[in-house]
């Protein structure tokens, strides 16, 4: 509107006034606004006044000024003053009559004369009445589409009020189609965009819709809890804003349900009785009846129920809110089922699960699905009793999954928003502590002046002490540096020479002798077989040595195949003068992991001093076995034991000399440094039935390690 146009507007108003007070009917002579206004600008003024009355609650002059603009406007054809007249005929159908039907199709007629202009003033408040109405006609696709449009012209416009309504949409309408999780992201923006803007009303609508959420999540705790933060900002501009949009009442309905849902009826009757309509506007008591019903039905006084519900279906069905219809539908089924009349619960059961199929809506298809079966299950009809169930089954998992969502989503906005406050605290004490400790420097400021000298001396000495104690540590730091490295390449250095002298144990001059001269022996007896099957055995056993002996640890399938060899080629070298066994006790060797060489050189001992010097024939048995995180390995011979060994001081021991055992056990000491291993051998002396020695017994413990 033009700037002469707002002028006009205000000498209009003015004289309504002084008409008002000098007759009792306002618009008995509309003619008098001819000498003030015409043509756009009159137009323009009688759309406001129009809106004026809607305001005023005075339908009649509202819908007559209404009228007059749009003939008006159609005869100039200006399109915006028609686009306006149009809008607000559709508020007053939704506002006086609840006529969500006719509101909607004065509301579309004006937006396609709003589409024909440039001006778009007016228009976010068309978006409104046509959101509501096919909103509460369960549209909720096309109440998106026009939340849509109106976020974005909110958003083109820089509107902070328009874009908080357009959320506030965006939230109702996922919210009743149960997607409570994409709800709850639109509720958590309009309550950021509330505290942002410090508007208690937008921060009271906010924390009413969090409230809403939290019912339909079923978490009624917290939901009484948001209920209870809207009363505690409730003033007389909060309670005007709820009034006003003609949420009042569901607010008080809504607050009520929650103690009906805890079980705490005393308290929802308390409540029922206080919110009880004033107001004989039907609009009213259709949710105070329906809100009632689902009370009675918690409690099961099915009668009063079916009656409460009866009034409010009939009150929804003449305002065309299928919303309130479907709901109240599947309510009036599910206390028929209570009252054991199936028909009937069958009947109210689809009628309102059509609605919730046509509008996508789960929550309420759920229970639709839930009566039916119920039903069929009491008639016995199997196949339709099934078939419902499993619909029931599907949908309830469908809504129990997007309540979980949303939960899932509640929790982490409440966890931000503690995460929010404790750091608003933590902000808080900072600035506390640098006020007090601005205070505190201003009280020593004079001191501190003073002592100045003092205090830049004893700055820098304490600087260059700083700086001589930084370079001693750096100086301690590098010579530890340097005596880790030194000890690290030394204990490198020692276990190489370990490694290097077990291989070189293993392959013991007088052994790679003996196979040798054992190999001649059979190419001078001509038994080409047996020296070609000595030498490939012997090829091998040194292959493998040479291969386990470049790993730290190498599985016990190999351990036992070098070993084996060895025992074979010892065996035909000593002519078979001793037998042998391994066992390992059902064991995985394929994964269990052992140093290379371990087992070896107690069998090369137990050969060369208890076999070998035994008469007759001689058997040496290895077992493996495992307890609890232990491997142990006991090797037995029944030699002469080495008592009797050393007293012969035989020229085998005296010829050969066996490394293996000593550097093992230099090789098990370093491993326990490492704390790789916690290796334990213990050697027994058997006795014979005669009681003298009669063998060795050798126990390897080794931590159990795998693959």
């Amino acid at each position: 509107m033009s700037k002469a146009g707002k002028i006009m507007l205000l000498v209009v108003l003015f004289f309504m006034r002084a008409v008002a007070f000098a007759q009792h009917n306002p618009i008995e002579n509309p003619g008098n606004l001819a000498p003030f206004t015409n043509d756009t600008n009159r137009i323009d003024c009688l759309n406001a006044l129009s809106y004026k009355y809607i305001i005023l609650e005075k339908k009649d002059s509202a819908e007559y000024f209404a009228t007059l603009a749009c003939k008006e406007a159609q005869k100039i054809n200006y399109i915006h003053g028609i686009a306006v007249a149009y809008s607000r005929q559709s508020q007053i159908a939704k506002h006086f009559d609840d006529d969500f039907i006719k509101s909607e199709t004065l509301g579309k007629t004006s937006l396609q004369w709003y589409e024909k202009t440039g001006n778009k003033e007016g228009i976010d408040t068309l978006y409104n009445y046509l959101i509501y109405t096919v909103f509460s006609q369960s549209r909720f696709e096309e109440a998106i589409d026009y939340t849509e449009k109106k976020y974005a012209f909110a958003k083109q416009s820089d509107n902070l009020s328009k874009t908080m309504d357009a959320l506030t949409w965006m939230f109702a309408i996922y919210r009743q189609r149960g997607m409570y999780e994409k709800s709850f992201q639109f509720a958590r923006q309009r309550y950021d965009l509330a505290l942002q803007s410090k508007n208690k009303i937008w921060i009271s609508t906010a924390l009413y819709g969090m409230a809403q959420l939290y019912m339909l999540i079923e978490d009624y705790p917290d939901a009484l809890s948001y209920f209870r933060r809207v009363l505690q900002m409730d003033d007389q501009e909060t309670i005007h804003e709820r009034i006003s949009t003609d949420n009042d009442i569901w607010f008080k309905m809504e607050f009520t349900e929650v103690f009906s849902h805890l079980k705490l009826f005393d308290s929802a009757w308390h409540y029922y009785n206080l919110f009880k309509p004033a107001s004989n506007k039907a609009a009213y008591f259709r949710v105070y009846w329906v809100s009632t019903g689902e009370c009675y039905l918690l409690q099961k006084d099915y009668n009063r129920a079916l009656q409460n519900f009866q009034l409010g279906l009939k009150e929804h069905q003449k305002l065309n809110d299928r919303n309130e219809v479907m709901r109240t539908l599947l309510d009036i089924g599910k206390t028929w089922l209570a009252l054991g009349d199936d028909k009937a619960a069958l009947q109210y059961a689809r009628d309102g699960l059509q609605i919730a199929l046509t509008t996508k809506t789960k929550q309420f298809i759920r229970d639709g699905y839930q009566v039916l079966y119920s039903v069929f299950d009491r008639w016995h009809q199997t196949d339709s009793a099934n078939f419902y169930f499993r619909k029931y089954t599907a949908m309830k998992d469908l809504v129990a999954n997007d309540q979980i969502k949303a939960k899932f989503a509640a929790y982490k906005y409440d966890q931000q928003i503690e995460l929010l406050n404790t750091e608003k605290q933590l902000q808080q004490e900072r600035l506390r502590q640098t006020t007090t400790q601005k205070e505190f420097l201003i009280v020593i400021i004079v001191g501190i002046v003073l002592l100045v000298p003092v205090l830049l001396r004893n700055f820098f000495l304490k600087r260059k002490n700083e700086t001589h104690r930084r370079k001693i540590a750096e100086s301690e730091l590098q010579l530890q540096k340097l005596e880790v490295e030194r000890a690290k390449a030394a204990f490198q250095k020692q276990a190489a020479d370990l490694e290097m002298q077990a291989l070189r144990a293993q392959m013991n001059p007088h052994f790679i002798f003996n196979s040798l001269n054992s190999i001649n022996c059979f190419i001078l007896k001509n038994d080409k077989l047996q020296a070609s099957a000595y030498l490939t055995k012997f090829s091998k056993l040194i292959r493998l040595i040479l291969q386990n002996s470049q790993s730290a640890f190498i599985t016990l399938e190999n351990e036992l195949d070098a070993l084996q060899l060895y025992l074979e080629l010892e065996a035909v070298r000593f002519d078979q003068q001793f037998s042998y066994g391994i066992t390992t006790a059902g064991l995985d060797v394929a994964i269990i992991k052992v140093p290379p060489l371990i087992i070896q050189p107690y069998v090369e001992n137990a050969i060369w001093h208890g076999l070998m010097l035994k008469e007759e024939k001689g058997h040496l048995e290895i077992n493996l076995f495992t307890e609890d995180t232990t491997l142990y390995c006991k090797i037995t011979d029944d030699g002469i034991g080495r008592q009797r060994a050393k007293e012969l001081g035989s020229r085998s021991s005296r010829d050969y000399k066996s490394m293996g055992m000593h550097i093992t056990a230099e090789r098990i000491t370093m491993l326990q440094h490492k704390k790789q291993l916690d290796t334990v051998i213990e050697v027994t002396d058997l006795a014979q039935a005669d009681e003298h020695s009669g063998g060795t017994e050798v126990l390897l413990k080794i931590p159990l390690l795998y693959d």
